[in-house]
């Protein structure tokens, strides 16, 4: 059996998996990605297979795609909510603008 858990990749995809904070989400998984390509370029140069630690970088691979899509979605929620706050905005002072123009 291949003790590969000790690697780096290992611990970055799992810091990954657990970080709650959104604005530090594509920082970790840039680093775990980083550390898994570094890591199945080093094991093309290792003698064997090493079939448990490439099938557990593939799901993570997987994993970190997975991350990615649902960062891409929070963001675009995000900008979704910043649109309609601005809108919203507009709206609310549209009222006096027009009050103001007859003023005028």
């Amino acid at each position: 059996m291949e003790d590969y858990k000790r690697e780096d990749w290992v611990a970055l995809y799992q810091s990954t998996l657990v970080e709650l904070e959104q604005a530090k989400m594509s920082g970790r998984i840039e680093a775990a990605h980083a550390a898994i390509l570094a890591r199945m370029e080093k094991l093309c140069t290792m003698p064997g297979l090493h079939p448990e630690e490439r099938q557990a970088i593939e799901d993570a691979l997987r994993g970190l795609s997975l991350l990615r899509a649902e960062e891409a979605r929070f963001d675009a929620e995000q900008a979704r909510r910043v649109v309609d706050r601005s809108l919203e905005n507009l709206r609310s002072v549209g009222p006096t603008i027009q009050r103001l123009r007859r003023d005028d």
